[in-house]
């Protein structure tokens, strides 16, 4: 007959038993909890799409192990947030173990090499991250005093509890498109000089957004697309991706020009968003007039010869904005041939220097201008001018030498010199900024960057940034119209076309207040009386976070073992999370005897474990103040049980007797 007696580590103690010679002696380790992991990430989640993990519970030990209980928890109390599912029924274990009814009282018994399938599930209230824990507690079967049996499972003496750490990221699973720029000018272009523009496609909602390729419309000829972003990256955006469209413009004449990218998505908001772009359109306020000059004849030239005989100007053009062959440049006869132009003056090559031939025949007698007129490709006119005589005397009154006289001389149509002390000054020549009225027309610097060409009370001199549009001057307010109205050097600011708060969002990408960069489309929704998220629905209706918010600690705190004996050193961590994101700071403390190190300012930190005052070991308490910025404060314990050098990992003995 064989009788056994088991002789298990408590919390009094090792019993001990005295051996005859016929008895054989068994030693056991005790249970083993071992998780799977110790962190589970969901990742993004929609909130009416929970997401699950399956976290393993094993006991690695040679003795049964007692679960007392597995429970999930979102670190904010939240109920619902994180549950766990799992069932005795499910236990994967080695072949050839017979798995008994588990007893009553616990939640389930592993024997030794069987693990246990726990279904984690997420299921996200509000936007923004959630922190949670899955805790797992082993126990040992409590007996009678005075019973002689064997416990039918065990705790793990070293890690009664353990923690799993459990993070997602809660997600309304809307898609956002935003499409920049809105609008486009490629500039004022002359022929064949192709312009580039790009325009990006970002997802800034928290769903994935299914893009078409983009298309051309209602375009005139010169426009293309020609490149998109990655292959493949217009079947699927994924939240926070971005891609690109390319278009060119390749001008056939200076002619205005305009086009339409349309861009379609599933968006639910804007389906289908429209990029307007332009060419050779308006005036450029950053073009700088072209500018002639005539190097001979000087004013008052006379000329004197016949029908086939021609007057040789020589000219020099220039343009700071496209090369001088480029431009446009004709030669008028102002008074004689009635402003018709009679010689062309285009440049040959990047120098500029023409010389021109202008024929008698097209002109008659008498007191003339000679004009030079040269246009740049987006229409903008310089002047330059000199005086002849064709085939006639200077003027009795012309006293400046300019071939013009005063009133009494004044020609068939009355032009005459209003001013003939000033020899830049005639009929028709060629306006200077210098206060006079050069073309004797009765308005002083006209087409000059001193004088109001617009008519809105301010010239270039006085910060007209574009002085051919009556709603650009310097004050002046700012509208969508993709012009810089105040001539600030900034477009459409203070517009619903422009992202003033610089938060990445304008309204018209639904914005709901563009001076708060907190407040947008892709924000966190807080419980501060504004829809932050812009989505219509507000604070505690949409799961807000509190402003002011007090930290938490999720699961407890966590110790790399429950139990330890005297000269242990035990890591100690604990999770906290603040919901608005401040700086947290720890302070530790703990039961007379244990010595922690640091004791502030670090979420982990070295107990060491001391002589316990009893020689049955003792339970001491451990505890962890964590503070915010804001002094918003919360409070964790755990108890660390210590036993007597030598009682801790001593095995499970089995005596047998014959």
């Amino acid at each position: 007959m064989r009788t056994t007696l088991a002789l298990a580590l408590t919390a009094t103690g090792l019993a001990t038993v005295a051996c005859g010679p016929d008895q054989e002696t068994v030693a056991y380790d005790f249970p083993r909890l071992t998780l799977s992991t110790e962190m589970v990430e969901f990742g993004a989640v929609e909130q009416d799409s929970p997401a699950a993990r399956t976290v393993w519970v094993t006991n690695l030990g040679e003795l049964p192990m007692g679960i007392t209980a597995i429970e999930a928890s979102s670190g904010d109390g939240t109920d619902g947030v994180f549950t766990s599912a799992w069932s005795a029924d499910e236990l994967d274990c080695p072949e050839g173990v017979e798995l008994e009814a588990t007893p009553e009282g616990i939640a389930a018994v592993l024997p030794p090499d069987c693990r246990l399938p726990v279904e984690v599930s997420f299921s996200p209230a509000s936007r923004g991250t959630v922190w949670g824990s899955l805790i797992v507690r082993t126990g040992t079967e409590q007996l009678p005093e005075d019973s002689a049996d064997d416990p039918a499972f065990y705790s793990d003496p070293l890690h009664a509890k353990r923690i799993v750490y459990l993070v997602g990221d809660g997600e309304r699973g809307v898609a956002n498109v935003i499409v920049e720029p809105r609008h486009h000018d490629y500039g004022h272009l002359w022929s064949e000089a192709a312009e580039t523009a790009y325009v990006a496609i970002r997802n800034s909602g928290d769903s994935p957004l299914t893009v078409q390729e983009p298309t051309l419309q209602d375009c005139d000829d010169g426009f293309a697309i020609t490149a998109l972003g990655a292959p493949g990256a217009y079947a699927v955006l994924e939240p926070g991706v971005s891609t690109y469209v390319e278009v060119s413009y390749t001008p056939a004449d200076t002619d205005p020009a305009s086009c339409e990218l349309l861009v379609e998505t599933d968006d639910p908001d804007t389906p289908q968003i429209e990029v307007d772009l332009e060419a050779n359109t308006g005036t450029d306020p950053d073009n700088e007039p072209p500018t002639a000059i005539v190097r001979s004849p000087a004013p008052g030239h006379q000329w004197f010869g016949g029908e086939e005989d021609s007057l040789p100007v020589q000219i020099n053009i220039f343009d700071l904005n496209q090369p001088a062959d480029t431009l446009t440049c004709r030669v008028k006869s102002m008074v004689q041939a009635a402003g018709a132009a009679v010689a062309h003056c285009d440049a040959d090559d990047a120098s500029g220097m023409v010389w021109v031939d202008v024929p008698y025949r097209y002109v008659g007698d008498g007191s003339d201008t000679i004009k030079i007129q040269v246009s740049d490709a987006s229409g903008v006119i310089g002047f330059a001018s000199t005086s002849v005589l064709w085939n006639s005397p200077y003027p009795f009154s012309d006293d400046d030498g300019d071939g013009w006289g005063q009133e009494v001389d004044a020609d068939e149509d009355g032009h005459f010199d209003c001013d003939d002390d000033n020899a830049a000054t005639y009929p028709y020549a060629a306006e200077l900024p210098d206060g006079q009225d050069n073309d004797c027309d009765g308005v002083v610097d006209e087409g000059t960057a001193v004088y109001d060409d617009d008519g809105d009370s301010f010239s270039e001199a006085e910060g007209d940034c574009d002085d051919h549009d009556a709603e650009v001057f310097a004050g002046n307010y700012e509208q969508a119209d993709h012009k810089d109205n105040d001539c600030d050097g900034i477009i459409d600011e203070g517009t619903s076309l422009y992202d003033d708060d610089g938060d990445g969002y304008t309204e018209m990408d639904r914005d709901c207040d563009d001076s708060d960069p907190n407040v947008h489309p892709g924000a966190i929704e807080y419980c501060d009386g504004i829809d932050n998220d812009c989505d219509g629905v507000h604070d505690y209706d949409d799961g807000c976070i509190e402003l002011d918010s007090t930290p938490y600690v999720v699961g407890g705190i966590q110790l790399d073992q429950t139990a330890c004996e005297p000269g242990d050193d035990i890591s100690v961590s604990v999770v906290a999370y603040d919901a608005d994101g401040q700086d947290l700071d720890y302070a530790w403390t703990g039961d007379e005897g244990l010595v922690i190190q640091p004791l502030t300012g670090s979420p982990t930190v070295t107990v060491t474990c001391p002589e316990p005052a009893s020689r049955s070991g003792e339970v001491l308490g451990l505890y962890v103040y964590i503070t915010d910025e804001d002094q918003n404060a919360v409070w964790a314990f755990d108890d660390l049980w210590v036993y007597p050098a030598g009682d801790l990992y001593r095995q499970f003995v089995e005596i047998v007797f014959d």
